[in-house]
């Protein structure tokens, strides 16, 4: 299952880079970081908030804006099938 799991991932963040629109330097450690603040959570009385979700939200890279903001979104879905799996 975890062999599953990492190539789905790393389908993932393949496919994102190759959808970039422009060329920059570290893209992929950079869709990495997205994909990681994506899956931060906080659990407060067993309610789990995407706290690392909402921060990817307010920062505003200067280049390859949705590919990031799309691995921000795939890092909270694999978080969400997370909770569910």
């Amino acid at each position: 299952m975890f062999m599953i799991f990492l190539l789905f991932w790393a389908a993932g963040i393949y496919l994102l880079y190759r959808s970039r629109k422009e060329e920059e330097e570290l893209l992929v450690l950079k869709l990495i970081g997205y994909y990681l603040l994506g899956t931060f959570t906080f659990s407060f009385n067993g309610i789990v908030l995407p706290v690392g979700f909402v921060i990817s939200l307010y920062l505003k890279p200067g280049q390859n804006r949705s590919v990031k903001r799309g691995s921000a979104i795939f890092g909270l879905v694999i978080m969400v099938l997370g909770l569910f799996y």
